[in-house]
């Protein structure tokens, strides 16, 4: 494949991408409008009402825009970030109430959509590195929510 046709079909392969993850941040933070309050809330915000379990899907769903990231070729230090905002999303949206009204307005999706954005917008033509460490670092970082998530649940309820 000659170098301008490389590009080319890097620049398309990231352009998909950021469609993706457009699409993913859209459904997961803004994809219902509260009528009273004119809030913008996605599944995310909706299935973290329910306890544990919806914090844990709602954690798996973020982490996909993150694999996206990793698979790009992002640097080490972007999709830490974005763990980060996945990490306070999911920790403080453990508190019930407090944690649900926290993630409608913090939107941790749509902060790493924007990251991601910026990152691409400078960005060269290089080929995206390799996943292998990055998808590592992802599954220690759900085991670690995991190991959190069983504590705080035998704090709460015993066992």
């Amino acid at each position: 494949m000659s170098e301008p046709a490389a590009s080319e079909a890097l620049d398309a392969r990231r352009r998909a991408s950021l469609a993706r993850i457009e699409k993913l941040a859209y459904w997961l933070d803004d994809a219902f409008r509260i009528p009273i309050i004119g809030k913008r809330i996605g599944l995310d915000g909706i299935i973290g009402f329910l306890p544990f379990a919806g914090d844990f899907a709602g954690l798996a769903m973020s982490t996909l825009m993150i694999g996206e990231a990793v698979r790009l070729g992002a640097p080490k230090r972007l999709w830490l970030r974005m763990g980060a905002n996945v990490g306070i999303d999911f920790l403080v949206g453990l508190v019930p109430v407090v944690g649900d009204l926290f993630d409608i307005y913090y939107k941790a999706n749509r902060r790493n959509q924007k990251l991601l954005q910026r990152w691409l917008a400078r960005v060269t033509g290089e080929p995206p590195a390799g996943t292998g460490p990055g998808m590592a670092t992802i599954g220690l970082c759900l085991a670690l929510g995991l190991v959190v998530t069983i504590g705080l649940w035998r704090a709460v309820f015993g066992g």
